[in-house]
């Protein structure tokens, strides 16, 4: 993301670390990645029930955060167990 930012995906969990707080955002709410560009890009996550948070990355970090919205793509959503 940026020299402030982590974010992590365990296949499951996808967290955000060091912005403003915390987020954990689970596969089974569909996050999906939209990039935005000019001299001060951000990523928007976005989930299936329209719950968003955006925040700046470094335009030389764009390859893997591709990856990974390609890799969140193809993550089945979790259905809960019987």
């Amino acid at each position: 993301m940026s020299d402030t930012v982590l974010i992590s995906f365990d296949g499951r969990i996808l967290e955000l670390f060091g912005y403003s707080d915390t987020h954990r955002i689970h596969i089974r709410q569909a996050p999906r990645l939209e990039f935005g560009t000019g001299r001060n890009p951000r990523m928007t996550i976005v989930t299936g029930r329209g719950m968003r948070h955006s925040l700046p990355y470094d335009a030389h970090r764009l390859d893997g955060l591709r990856v990974l919205a390609e890799r969140l793509a193809q993550s089945p959503p979790e259905r809960p167990e019987p």
